[in-house]
């Protein structure tokens, strides 16, 4: 569970500076970036980021928290790999964070606790390059697919699961795994892959920020909705402080600039939520290990 208190109100005249940093680890341990406001004596609640392109989508997110907070400042590390993410959380490293599919169960496993979720509906998107001449299913066979990283939900495993499902042989595609969803978007945009699978707010993410590159794509098929990305606590955290940070989370369609952060991040909302909300997402994990994995 998470523990007591700090009190918290907006601070003004907050000078912004992004300060890229090595963080404290083990001698051998990968470098990874930290990206923080000046915290002058303030107490760092740590928002844990799979990757750097999570920085840029979530980081009006972090300013509307710290604009709300007064002796906290929280601080994103984001990791250079799924394999450093996961890494961290075995480690209980951050504060909070925000993710989905075997993650958030490795999360749960090791000490955290959902308290809510994206309130939009979490899909994939299976898209291809406009010149690759896919246009069925049966297309798809023998060809070249781009992924984030092995076993991250929308990125991975919803995306096979599906096309195992409707008869692809997903074992004959030749899987090329990336770090990011942009440079899933990218090997497909460039033609080194044929066709690609992210989630679906970073597909529309993209088209939105890059519509040269964009054009050059073309989307095929979504796969069925499941729960979206959730929001856990590190039990023992600082129980008031989380406490505070979750309402400032659900409160944020409320105003201008909470509107204007969740435009960013692409999604309409967060809700409350606890792990019975996920408990399709175990059963949909255990089905794709039986059968693909």
């Amino acid at each position: 569970m998470m523990r007591k208190s700090l009190s918290q109100r907006p601070v003004l005249a907050l000078a912004i500076a992004v300060l890229i940093t090595a963080c404290t680890h083990p001698a051998g341990e990968h470098y990874h970036p930290t990206f923080t406001n000046a915290a002058g004596n303030k107490r760092v609640f740590i928002f844990g980021a799979p990757s750097l392109a999570y920085f840029e989508t979530t980081n009006l997110v972090i300013k509307y928290l710290n604009a709300h907070l007064d002796s906290v400042q929280v601080r994103t590390v984001a990791c250079t790999s799924l394999e450093d993410y996961e890494d961290k959380l075995r480690r209980r490293y951050f504060d909070f964070t925000v993710i989905n599919g075997p993650q958030l169960l490795t999360a749960t496993q090791h000490g955290y606790t959902i308290v809510g979720r994206i309130a939009d509906e979490y899909r994939a998107v299976i898209f291809s390059n406009r010149d690759s001449g896919i246009q069925t299913l049966a297309d798809c066979r023998d060809r070249t697919i781009a992924l984030t990283a092995n076993r991250v939900l929308a990125g991975s495993v919803m995306p096979l699961m599906w096309l195992y499902e409707k008869g692809v042989d997903v074992g004959g595609l030749k899987k090329l795994y990336s770090p990011s969803y942009e440079s899933v978007l990218l090997d497909v945009c460039l033609g080194k892959c044929a066709m690609g699978a992210v989630w679906t707010t970073s597909y529309e993410n993209f088209r939105r920020k890059r519509p040269d590159l964009a054009s050059r794509l073309e989307e095929k098929w979504t796969t069925p909705s499941m729960a979206s990305s959730a929001i856990l606590f590190k039990n023992g955290a600082n129980q008031q402080v989380a406490g505070r940070i979750a309402a400032l989370l659900f409160q944020l369609k409320s105003d201008e600039a909470g509107r204007q952060a969740l435009e960013r991040v692409g999604i309409g909302d967060f809700i409350a939520a606890d792990s019975t909300a996920y408990a399709p997402l175990k059963r949909f994990l255990r089905k794709y290990d039986s059968l693909i994995h």
